[in-house]
């Protein structure tokens, strides 16, 4: 028996120098990966074959370890690779046993031959284990495809597409999936038009929405506007009086206590004036209550706050301090400008002030509005206005569904209050 080790860059080189070397015939013993002594781990790493033929197969082949470096190699080499990991090894074995047998014990000018012994002995152990081959390496199986009441879930890619381009993500994308499945059959999930069929009707089925000016005999309607700096408020604020005075609501007072930023008070009785309305200044909670007092034959009241950044704790205990006990309609005022996560954590750092519901504001400016379903599902807060624009009072809208649903799925038609 002829054992041979072969190295080279890859292990398709290394089989080539086995194959010139030793013929087709050739069984390969081992295969592995090892870095030459020198430059440490810096050195490349080399394949390293042991073959092995019987040596009257090699006398009659007749080749030697040292060929030349073969050309690159191509699809045969592979497939003669592959042919060499399937030889059966158990006659390898047998000739290792036999030729390990017949050696007579060295003596101590034989060492070496000695040492060559014990690693045969040791090789021979190893190819008594299974070894893996490429053949025989675990195949991962694909997941299987979803199905949900007969509907593969490829099939869903229009919708969801859909949804991506309306913006519509989280729970709110989730829970339209899901009505879809159950709703919706095979064909009618590959027609565009029914697609936006479908998201128009399901879209006001999801959406909650509130009516703040609906009247309550002999009870004034207090109205508060909370929320971040630079959403709106005070403008929403004008919209709304203006708004009711068009309806034919006349007694409405107006109250800020947004003494923080430059001409606030002054960009509100501005509009106090125009509409010859009242307009209180408070700068406490004591104020506040008695402002309210001074107004209690008036049907409406509404109160424009200082924006609070939804970090700063302090101002934020602050303002629930002024609305804990005015008994007022806290509406949180948000920009659907503003990336879903963040309006998530503007709504957890307001929510220890009571929230009656949520005003979105700048819907002009946005390309997708789909923040209008997502923000109301997860946080469980109906929609009580919307706004699109800076024109007083025009550009003010109660929210319903129709009006949500056009403006989340781009078909709005202007629906003044």
């Amino acid at each position: 028996m002829l054992v041979r080790i072969f190295e080279a860059e890859t292990m398709p080189l290394a089989l080539k120098k086995v194959k010139e070397a030793l013929g087709p015939d050739a069984l390969i013993l081992s295969t592995r990966t090892v870095r030459k002594s020198g430059l440490g781990v810096f050195r490349k790493p080399i394949c390293e074959v042991t073959a092995a033929i019987d040596s009257a197969d090699a006398e009659e082949f007749g080749r030697t370890v040292t060929a030349p470096e073969p050309p690159a190699t191509t699809q045969q080499d592979d497939l003669n690779y592959q042919d060499l990991w399937q030889q059966p090894r158990q006659s390898a074995i047998s000739s290792y046993n036999q030729h390990i047998q017949g050696v007579k014990p060295p003596d101590d000018s034989l060492k070496d031959v000695r040492n060559e012994i014990d690693e045969l002995k040791a090789l021979v152990r190893q190819l008594a284990k299974p070894a893996e081959t490429p053949a025989q390496r675990p195949v991962v199986a694909a997941p299987p495809r979803k199905v949900v009441q007969g509907v593969d879930v490829q099939e869903m890619s229009l919708l969801q597409n859909e949804l991506d381009r309306l913006g519509i993500c989280g729970e709110a994308a989730a829970t339209l999936e899901q009505y879809a499945w159950e709703k919706l059959s095979p064909r009618q999930l590959g027609d565009p038009q029914g697609i936006r069929e479908f998201l128009g009707d399901s879209i006001g089925r999801l959406v909650s929405v509130v009516c703040p000016f609906q009247p309550v005999a002999g009870q004034q309607k207090r109205i508060a506007l909370v929320g971040p700096t630079g959403v709106g408020k005070t403008t929403t604020i004008a919209k709304m009086a203006a708004s009711q005075l068009l309806q034919g609501v006349s007694r409405i007072a107006l109250i800020t206590i947004d003494t923080y930023r430059i001409a606030a008070v002054e960009q509100l009785k501005v509009y106090g004036e125009i509409m010859n309305l009242p307009v209180e200044v408070v700068t406490t909670p004591e104020q506040l209550q008695q402002a309210i007092a001074r107004h209690r034959d008036k049907d409406l009241i509404l109160i424009d706050t200082a924006g609070r950044s939804p970090r700063d704790d302090m101002s934020i205990t602050e303002l629930a301090a002024f609305l804990g006990h005015a008994q007022t309609e806290n509406h949180l005022v948000l920009s659907a400008t503003t990336r879903d996560r963040e309006l998530s954590e503007v709504v957890h750092r307001f929510s220890r002030i009571p929230l009656h519901s949520l005003v979105f504001t700048k819907l002009d400016e946005c390309e997708q509005c789909g923040t209008l379903l997502n923000i109301s599902l997860t946080q469980q807060l109906p929609l009580s206005f919307l706004t699109n624009g800076q024109r007083v009072p025009e550009d003010l809208m109660e929210a319903d569904a129709e009006a949500i649903t056009g403006f989340i799925t781009g078909s709005y038609r202007e629906k003044a209050v």
